[in-house]
């Protein structure tokens, strides 16, 4: 899978986290923030669809796509 930019919004909890783990050089607190809070919003965006014509949108629905498609599932 290539490797594109990606942007993350932190919520503001998440940046004092961040502040806080960064601050006092607490690396379980670091982890902890990465393995569960940025890893997945950055799983999130790696599996949105992007710049997909809508003929080949239409035509993977024709084809019998599921709902629990990354291609085709519903933006949260």
């Amino acid at each position: 899978m290539p490797l594109n930019r990606i942007a993350v919004v932190l919520e503001a909890e998440d940046v004092i986290r961040l502040m806080r783990a960064a601050l006092d050089e607490d690396r379980e607190e670091a982890l902890s923030l990465v393995r569960d809070c940025l890893y997945p919003r950055l799983m999130k965006e790696m599996e949105k669809t992007h710049c997909m014509p809508s003929f080949e949108l239409e035509a993977r629905k024709k084809d019998g796509a599921r709902d629990e498609n990354p291609w085709l599932g519903k933006k949260a």
